[in-house]
This record gives structure tokens, sequence and C-alpha cells, in this order.
């Protein structure tokens, strides 16, 4: 009777010593980490609206962090208001729980995140909602039509936090970038008379949509048609106008004019040898008109001017 108590008893402190063993398998041992992230995106290099400064609508005016485990589990959703010269924000995710040997988290921002267009409350979106986002053609109808349409800005990025001896803070950085491109032209007169060009139109764009977050490919819809309405520059004077568009690959850029209602402008890429935009670009038209000479043309695209500057650190809760 003793042998059988005794073999009971062995059993069950095998038992108990396997389901340790599973439960240390399942758990591994987790740790603590603090990581301060600076998120930087694109400041006012120049506050008049000439090449290669910024527009008012896009100044970064909020920002949402979404920091995510890869099981797609959310672990901070945070929003700031964003001052209107200020183009970074410096934040620390203090005691985040990870795994002792480190671990990888999907850090996503945006900025500006009403001009999105999500129909949804931000508070409860989720990882799936966040890689599926688009940008429709609808956006661009209204950026272009009103100008107080804020340009959202776009970043995505996958950090190993791994744990820090004595309590060391892991620094990292993400620089945001807008989530369109972005047409500038300006028409220079050189005579002394005033000059009138209609019906401008950019053809070869991507107007249907873009993903919110870059994913590294570039779309091949080419067929979109931007309009750029009308224009009147006055004698020895200089007129611009400004529009925004979804980036794009092996489009065949066009810019069709009428000027002076009797003469056409047409202008295509070839000569730059153009044949993709990203966001985040800005693709440069400048005209010179002379009313007894040939108009003169320079097509490029050029990034949109950026200054990266500091602001005090934001300590944001610690997550268990």
């Amino acid at each position: 009777m003793k042998k059988h108590r005794y073999l009971a008893a062995a059993c069950l402190l095998l038992l108990s010593l396997l389901a340790v063993s599973c439960i240390s398998d399942d758990y591994p041992v987790r740790d603590k980490a603090t990581v301060k992230m600076t998120f930087t995106t694109r400041a006012i290099s120049n506050p008049t609206t000439t090449a290669g400064g910024l527009e008012a609508n896009e100044h970064m005016r909020t920002l949402r962090v979404i920091v995510a485990r890869q099981n797609g589990e959310i672990l901070y959703n945070l929003k700031y208001d964003i001052a209107e010269n200020e183009t970074s924000k410096t934040i620390t995710f203090s005691e985040m729980t990870v795994n002792a040997d480190g671990e990888t988290f999907d850090f996503y921002a945006i900025a500006n995140e009403e001009g999105v267009g999500y129909n949804r409350s931000w508070e409860n979106v989720t990882v799936a909602d966040l890689k599926g986002m688009n940008l429709q053609s609808g956006f661009l109808t209204n950026a272009n039509t009103s100008k107080d349409t804020y340009i959202p800005q776009t970043a995505y990025k996958q950090i190993r936090v791994v744990p820090q001896s004595g309590g060391g803070i892991q620094s990292e950085t993400m620089k945001l970038d807008f989530a369109v491109a972005k047409v500038r032209l300006t028409i220079n007169n050189t005579s002394a008379g005033d000059q009138y060009v209609n019906d401008i139109n950019l053809s070869g764009l991507n107007m249907t949509s873009t993903p919110l977050f870059a994913n590294g490919t570039l779309s091949d819809v080419t067929g979109g048609t931007l309009s750029l309405g009308s224009m009147t520059i006055h004698a020895n004077g200089t007129a611009t106008v400004y529009a925004y568009f979804f980036e794009n690959t092996g489009g065949t850029y066009n810019l069709t004019a009428s000027w002076n209602g009797t003469q056409n402008l047409n202008l295509n890429n070839s000569a730059a040898n153009i044949n993709a935009i990203s966001r985040g670009t800005e693709l440069n038209i400048n005209i010179t008109l002379n009313a007894t000479t040939t108009p003169t043309f320079n097509i490029e695209v050029v990034p949109w001017a950026e200054v990266e500057v500091d602001v005090p650190p934001f300590e944001v809760p610690q997550f268990k």
C-alpha cells in the first residue's frame, strides 16, 4: 500500500515539474525597457509661398503615435496637438514589458490625421486598419479646392527594443514624410503686358489612391489628369499655383495650357527624363513667357524643404 502511495506521490511530483517546464517554455523571462523616440517632420523653411517653402496646410498640427507588438496588440495609442512652428516631438515610452533578450515592436506615426478621411474612431483603430488604410481621390479634391485640408505625413518602423544595462534608455528616431506628391507651377512674365494662361492641365498622374504608409512600391496607375485652372501673370511679374497628387511610376507627365487664347503650351518630361514621382517630392515647373520670344521651360523633381529641430521630451505613462 505504501508502495502505491509513494508511486502516486512521485507521479504528482513529475507532473508538477512538467507543468513548470511548460510554463517556462510558453512564458519567456520578461524585463523592462525604456525607449526615447524622436519623431521629426517637415519644417517651415520659408513662411512665404515661394519654391521651397511650406504652405499653411502642410504644417504638422497633430501627431498620433501607435506602438504595437508583432501579434497586433496595441500598447500605446497617443495623440498630441502640435504648435505652429514645432517640427519634432520626443516621447519617452517608460518601462515597456519586453522579453529579456529583446522584442520587436511596430511604431506608426501619423501627422494631421484629420486629412486622412478615416471615418471611424482613431482611438479604436487596429493594426489591420493601419496596414490597409488608403488616401482616396476625394482627398485630392478637398485639398486642391479649399487649401485648408492639412496634408498627412506618416512613418512606419519596426524597432527591436532591448533592455539596457543599468536601466538605461534606448534612443531612436523616426522621420515622417508627406503621403502625397506636389506640383508647383511658376510662370514668369518678362514682357511689358499681362499674360493669360488658361486650361492648365497636368497629365500622366495617379489620381486614384495611395497607401497611407509608404510600402516601398510605387503605383503604376498613370491615367489621371490634374487641373491647375487658369493664371493671370501681370507685366514683369510672377504667379504660382500648386496642387497634390499620388506617387506613381511609368507616367508620361505632360503639362498643357492655352496662352493668350491663340497659342498652346505643351511641356512633356522627356528632356528632364522623369519616369517616377515619389511621395514627399515636388514636381517643380518653371515657365518664362514673353510675347515676342519662344517660352522657356524648366522641370525637375525636388524634395520638399526640411529642417529638424529639438523640443523638450514628453513622458508617457508606463505600460505593464
